[in-house]
């Protein structure tokens, strides 16, 4: 058996020997998981091991370890050359462990999983159904109806001045909204807790403030019951207007009614009397959009550790032009090719891509550019809040991208999208609607 983790933990092989060799149910196989499997493991790490058992055997009171029912754990310290390690031990028969990867995993925050394992030993007939290079759980399903329900019970506790209940119902909510918005987002899968966690804090489309509001409902930053309140109130009123448009998918998970009371506005009232703000004047009626809500169609696996990874340049970048003000994932052949000005910005230039309708002037970095490409939302860059924005995510007049281009010098894009509603910021359809004389020879023209 060839060793899955660090020097100091060579005592697998006994512990391999030792739980291959007890009780009446045979172990089948040993796999190791977590940090260790992962190959991000410091000297403190514990070492999670999953014992898999046959299932066919009654348990026997004699030897819990391995008779034991799925996820039955024991823990030890087991020194090797001075060294204290934790072991923590799980004993699963095969056919639930099995059953548990169909099923979401609780601390990835709604998110799908792989997770790398390694296989330490197996019994040769078990062997070809349980070596997984990765242990993949699929994503929980769109909570919308507990979200709403949650933001009743964080209401409830702050009507009876329970300051304690609202911070546990705030926490329990922030947990719930990245599994609604999910809908929204193109799909990530995530290898640990941590990775799932900062994968949640940095979903591109979400609403404003979201990353604060979620770092104070889950304890994270300080607060009062009256800022958890407030923060509660606007992740879920902001995540409600961002999955709008899949009230299909709402349907399919918690019904007709409550995918209808999203579209027809009756879910807004709701929240409004919950939050005790004034019902806002309804919008114009339009026709919807021809152009789907677009979402990324490919995976993207958060890395270990999970910051993002700079848009390093693939080729040499003519002096004086400025990287990348941010960390960016941006594609680092697109990178090189971008003339940024001192804040590491370009311009991005907006229009209707059917009529060529220019529509507004905004900025991008690195970041913003492959949110936008990856995405399929228009993201940009604020100067004025030091911020990413996502056209639409407030005033749901949203921007879908059709396509982007590069002009020759790498210091303009040209952004072609599907607008819906308008794109200035005072309502207007475009931002150039002032007209200005011109002249000619002194002459207007």
């Amino acid at each position: 058996m060839g060793h899955a983790a660090s020097p100091e933990i060579g005592f697998l092989d006994d512990w391999a020997a030792r739980l291959r060799h007890a009780g009446e149910r045979p172990v089948v196989g040993i796999l190791l998981r977590g940090s260790h499997a992962r190959r991000a493991a410091t000297a403190h790490s514990d070492v999670d091991l999953d014992v898999l058992v046959t299932d066919a055997t009654p348990a026997r009171p004699a030897d819990p370890l391995v008779n034991a029912p799925y996820a039955a754990r024991r823990a030890y310290l087991a020194e090797s050359n001075g060294w204290l390690t934790h072991v923590s031990v799980a004993v699963r028969d095969v056919r639930s462990w099995r059953d548990r990867l169909a099923q979401p995993a609780e601390w990835a925050f709604g998110l799908p999983v792989t997770a790398p394992v390694r296989l330490l030993w197996a019994d040769d007939r078990w062997r070809a159904r349980i070596d997984l290079p990765v242990l993949c759980q699929p994503a929980d399903e769109p909570r919308l109806e507990e979200l709403i329900a949650t933001l009743g019970k964080v209401a409830g506790a702050r009507a009876r001045g329970d300051h304690l209940g609202v911070r546990l119902a705030a926490a329990d909510l922030a947990r719930l909204c990245p599994s609604v918005l999910r809908l929204a987002n193109p799909s990530v899968r995530v290898v640990s807790r941590r990775a799932a966690f900062a994968a949640a804090l940095d979903l591109p489309v979400a609403p404003t403030g979201y990353r604060d509001d979620m770092l104070l409902c889950l304890g994270m930053r300080p607060g009062s019951a009256g800022q958890l309140w407030a923060a509660a109130g606007r992740l879920v009123a902001g995540t409600v207007a961002l999955i709008r448009p899949y009230a299909d998918e709402i349907a399919a998970v918690a019904g007709a009614d409550l995918a209808e009371a999203l579209s027809d506005g009756r879910l807004d009232r709701y929240l409004a009397q919950l939050t005790g703000v004034p019902e806002p004047a309804p919008a114009p009626r339009r026709e919807p959009s021809p152009v789907p809500s677009p979402r990324a169609g490919e995976w993207v696996t958060v890395p270990v550790p999970d910051a993002p990874v700079t848009g390093a340049h693939a080729r040499p970048t003519p002096p004086g032009t400025p990287g990348p003000a941010r960390p960016s994932r941006l594609d680092p052949a697109v990178a090189a090719r971008l003339r940024r000005n001192p804040d590491g910005l370009v311009a991005a230039v907006v229009r209707q891509h059917d009529t060529g309708e220019v529509l507004m002037v905004a900025w991008m970095d690195d970041e913003a550019l492959h949110r936008t490409l990856t995405t399929g939302r228009a993201t940009y860059w604020s100067r004025s809040r030091q911020e990413y924005w996502v056209k639409g995510a407030t005033s749901g007049h949203h921007q879908h991208v059709r396509s982007v281009a590069l002009d020759c010098d790498g210091d303009a894009l040209l952004v072609s999208v599907d607008q819906v509603g308008g794109a200035c910021h005072t309502g207007e359809r475009t931002c150039f609607f002032t007209e200005l004389p011109v002249t000619a020879g002194g002459e207007p023209a």
